[in-house]
This record gives structure tokens, C-alpha cells and sequence, in this order.
């Protein structure tokens, strides 16, 4: 019974996030359209350079260069989605929402995916789109190939769900999250790899580089197409880096739970 109900309450708050944010201009505009002029600025910024450089990277062509940069700039598109979709939880403290969640038997940890999950529609469409396009620029469409971008979709989703449960659950805990949005707009950007190589970065640029759970991400969706080094590594950081998520996802939202039980109002900001 526990299960189904936290079923429910996952699904709820999926709709009620596809229904109320992902419907509007402003939300196409933010999450498409400005996606893709930067990844066009990124493009041509590259295009005036001679890409054969690129080669100490592990990128030895040119459709290999544009695949680097599509992967890129998909997975950081879908975990950027995440702390937009966190943002939004200033509008449910003003419209009541968080505190109904609070007052009644939904389970917040199910409330937290659910928003997180509910948030990657819009992104995924543009995943999607940009995938078939990779395909075709791979060169070499086999039913293995398919097969391995259905598993890079998976990965995506997973991982996107499991960052946006984390936002959503330290936006909950904090009235000014606004440090997110300036931690995780140009830092996650350059640092997780999205449009630089790591391997490119000095020492202290690849410690900031692997406390962004993107750049495990990126890392192995570009494995999966044979763009850049790949180390098998990569799939134990990657585990390691969504189990300690999850666990930080339910510490977090009890607390913040249990501490609005002891010191909360009515209106609890």
C-alpha cells in the first residue's frame, strides 16, 4: 500500500509539472532555444581554430568534433533543466503548494523525483532530436549502435532525475538558493566537460571537474560513441557519484521534513 501510494504521489507531481511549466513560451525559449544559440556560438568559436589539436583529446575528425560537442551540450542542457525546475520552487512556497506537501502523508522523497523527473520533459525532446542527428554523423548505423543510444538516453534520465532530486532538496532546506544558479550555470558548464575537455584542465581544474556528477555523465555517453579517452573507470565514479546523491536526496529532505514538523508555521516561509 506504502508503495502504491508513493507510486501515486510520483506521478502527481509529474503531471503537475508537465501541466504547469512546460506548456509556456518562456519555458521553450529557456530551454531550446538558448540551448541551441550556444551551442551554434560554441560551434563556430572551434570552427576558427585549427580542430587537429583536438586530436591530443582523443578527437581525431571533425563529425567526431561535433559529436563531442552535441553530447555535451545535451547532458548539461538536462541537468541544467533540474536546478531551473528547483527554481520553481519559489512560486510553490508563495502559492501554498510546498506546504500542503509538508501536511500531509505524501512522502517527500517520492515528491522530490517526481519534480525532478517531471522537469526533463522539454529537455529530453531536444536530447532525442540531437541523438538522431549524432547518428547520422557517426557514420556507422548498426542495430548495436541503436541499441547503445537507447542505453545513453537511459543513463540520461537516471542521472538528470537523480541531480534534480538533490536540487530540489537543497532548494527546500533554503530560502536564497540563489548560489546554485551561479555554482551551476558557467562552473558546471566548463568544468563538467560539456565544451572543454577535461583531460585539458590543469590538477585543480579536474578535482573542481569530478564534484559536477555531469562529468561522469558526459564521460561515458561520449564512451558510447567513441569520442575522446574513455576509461572503464568512468562507470565506478559514475555508480559511486548516484548512490552518494540518493543518500544525500533522503538525508536532506527528512531533515528539512523534521525540522519543519519542530520549528515550522502554517506559512513555512
Amino acid at each position: 500500500m506504502k508503495v502504491k501510494f508513493n507510486i501515486i504521489s510520483f506521478k502527481g507531481e509529474v503531471i503537475k509539472q508537465k501541466k504547469n511549466y512546460h506548456n509556456s513560451l518562456s519555458s521553450l525559449l529557456s530551454l531550446l532555444v538558448w540551448p541551441l544559440l550556444n551551442f551554434i556560438y560554441i560551434y563556430y568559436t572551434y570552427r576558427s581554430f585549427n580542430i587537429s589539436y583536438l586530436s591530443t583529446y582523443g578527437i581525431k575528425s571533425f563529425n567526431e568534433f561535433v559529436i563531442f560537442l552535441i553530447t555535451g551540450s545535451l547532458v548539461y542542457n538536462c541537468f541544467w533543466a533540474m536546478v531551473q525546475s528547483a527554481f520553481y520552487l519559489s512560486f510553490e512556497r508563495q502559492n501554498g503548494t510546498l506546504e500542503t506537501v509538508f501536511i500531509t502523508p505524501t512522502n517527500i522523497v517520492s515528491y522530490l523525483y517526481g519534480r525532478a523527473f517531471g522537469g526533463l520533459f522539454t529537455s529530453l525532446w531536444m536530447y532525442i532530436s540531437f541523438t538522431i542527428i549524432t547518428l547520422f554523423l557517426i557514420d556507422r548505423i548498426t542495430v548495436e549502435m541503436i541499441l547503445s543510444t537507447l542505453i545513453s538516453l537511459i543513463i540520461v534520465i537516471i542521472s538528470a532525475t537523480v541531480w534534480g532530486a538533490f536540487i530540489n532538496s537543497v532548494f527546500l532546506i533554503s530560502r536564497d538558493s540563489s548560489y546554485i544558479f551561479t555554482i551551476c550555470d558557467e562552473p558546471m558548464n566548463i568544468f563538467s566537460g560539456a565544451t572543454i575537455p577535461v583531460s585539458a584542465f590543469p590538477v585543480w581544474g579536474k578535482f573542481i571537474s569530478y564534484i559536477f556528477p555531469a562529468t561522469f555523465c558526459i564521460n561515458i555517453i561520449r564512451g558510447i560513441y567513441k569520442v575522446g579517452y574513455f576509461n572503464n573507470i568512468n562507470y565506478l565514479y559514475y555508480i559511486i557519484s548516484m548512490i552518494f546523491l540518493i543518500f544525500l536526496t533522503f538525508v536532506i529532505s527528512k531533515y528539512s521534513y523534521k525540522k519543519s514538523k519542530i520549528n515550522g508555521e502554517l506559512c513555512l516561509y
